[in-house]
This record gives structure tokens, C-alpha cells and sequence, in this order.
């Protein structure tokens, strides 16, 4: 039997749709998925003919549930795991979506959980169905999340809306993910697919000089200022501790028990 592809491509016109192809598992990515994902937005940033692209989950029950931590393989060539360490492979996608010139569409058909979340919020635009459910469960695993990360809600959401998030650890339903700024329009189910390919194929009839100048502009525009090298470093040295800590051991096993975790702060 044929291995399953984990990113579909599809074309119509000037639109291109991605799909993560794994509704098993709530379309949660793998390190392939991922690795996927970047050559393909890298490679579609060289066709002049797509000039709108639209990134959605497989199903109707999600999105994208997260990383699969499971999946991760036993086995790296050696100039790839060289790769993966300088940049994890959830932000080479991320960084190749938004290095793709045109606008991306986060067509959200379920549930985006952390990893997931992050995708979503990574899209330039994003509508959501009324079944949709986001949040980031970092707080509730022990784990301080990385700099790249938290920069990304804050361009999006703001200081207020991403702290309460991060803090909270909250799920939040599509109604309450419009009020906070984590999806632009709120549909409902049976109209998601409609109302976002009449949105891309809107954007995709103006001009690729506009589109490519605006997106450009703009995101270097929400970069600024940046922090300073030490606090940067300092922020990705947190993160890095919160993957060695007990709390992150106690919140994986409180979270496969179902029940809450009991953190100490180590």
C-alpha cells in the first residue's frame, strides 16, 4: 500500500490549497508534515501563477490538534538534524509562509491547538468555521514558549489578548477568538469552504506588485523595534529550560491521565 501523503496540494486558477492530510489524528503535524509545508511555500513563492494560498486540515474535526510528538523520527540525516537544531522545523514552516509573497488563508475547519494555534495564527488571514475551537496549552504543560512564538501572537493579537492566552491556557470558542483578534471572520460550518475560496480568488484579481509591496511592508513595519541579541537569547534560554524541567514531565503525564497537574515550579 502506498504511504499516505501528509500535505496535499491542490490547484484551481490562481489559487493553490494545502491540506494536512491526517484527520486520524486530528491533523496534528509530523517533522515531515512540516519539512513539507516549507518546500512547498518555498516553491510556490517562485510561481507567478499562484497568487493566493490557502492552508486548511483534512476533515471537518480540526485543523491542526498541535505537533506530534510521537512521530518524531528516530532517525535524522546528520545535515538535516544540523538544520532542525539552528531553527525547529514548526518555525521553517512558519518562516516560509510568511516569506511567500501573496496573501495565506487559514481556512479553519476545527479544532488549533498549540502548534496548530501557532500555524493558524502564522496565516495572513484567517476564517474560521462556527464549530472551531484555538488555544495554547503551554501554562498547563510547564513549558515557557519560544520567543519566535510569543512575538507572532503579539504582531497579531496584541499585549493584552496574548497575554491572557498564554496565561490562561485557555480553549476559546470561534466567537471568542473573533473578539480577540485570533480569526477575522466567523462562519458557519456549511459555508466555510464558499466564503473563503470567494475571499482568495477577491485578493488573487488585484495586483501582484500591491500584494507582494503590502505583505512586505507591512510585516516589517509590526517587527519593529526588535529586542536586543541578550534579550532574545535570554527568552530562547527559557524556553530551552521549561523542555528540562519537572513540570513539563508532570504536565505530559497529567495530560495522558486526564486529570490537572500538580506543578511545583522545577
Amino acid at each position: 500500500m502506498a504511504e499516505k501523503e501528509e500535505l496535499i496540494q491542490k490547484r484551481e486558477g490562481p489559487l493553490c490549497t494545502l491540506v494536512i492530510n491526517r484527520p486520524e489524528k486530528r491533523n496534528m503535524v509530523t517533522v515531515d508534515c512540516l519539512l513539507a509545508l516549507t518546500r512547498t511555500f518555498e516553491e510556490l513563492a517562485g510561481d507567478a501563477d499562484i497568487r493566493c494560498v490557502i492552508l486548511t486540515g483534512a476533515g471537518e474535526q480540526a485543523f491542526c490538534a498541535g505537533f506530534d510528538i510521537g512521530a518524531l523520527p528516530t532517525e535524522v540525516p546528520p545535515d538535516l538534524e544540523a538544520r532542525l537544531k539552528e531553527t525547529p522545523p514548526l518555525e521553517m514552516a512558519l518562516h516560509a509562509m510568511r516569506a511567500y509573497p501573496y496573501p495565506v488563508v487559514g481556512m479553519l475547519n476545527g479544532y488549533a491547538f498549540g502548534g496548530g494555534c501557532e500555524l493558524a495564527i502564522g496565516c495572513d488571514i484567517r476564517v474560521a468555521a462556527r464549530r472551531v475551537k484555538m488555544g495554547v496549552p503551554p501554562a498547563k504543560l510547564g513549558i515557557v514558549y519560544p520567543y519566535d512564538g510569543y512575538r507572532r501572537f503579539l504582531r497579531v493579537l496584541g499585549f493584552a489578548a496574548t497575554l491572557e492566552i498564554f496565561l490562561t491556557g485557555r480553549r476559546y470558542d470561534s466567537s471568542e477568538c473573533l473578539r480577540r483578534g485570533m480569526v477575522n471572520y466567523v462562519v458557519e460550518d456549511d459555508q466555510l469552504e464558499s466564503f473563503t475560496y470567494d475571499l482568495a480568488r477577491e485578493m488573487a484579481e488585484n495586483a501582484p506588485l500591491s500584494m507582494r509591496g503590502t505583505k512586505l511592508a507591512l510585516y516589517k513595519i509590526a517587527d519593529y523595534p526588535e529586542l536586543r541579541p541578550e534579550d532574545e537569547e535570554m527568552i530562547r534560554a527559557l524556553f530551552t529550560q521549561s523542555l528540562q524541567s519537572e513540570d513539563l514531565k508532570e504536565g505530559k503525564k497529567a495530560f495522558r491521565e486526564k486529570r490537572k497537574p500538580r506543578f511545583t515550579g522545577r
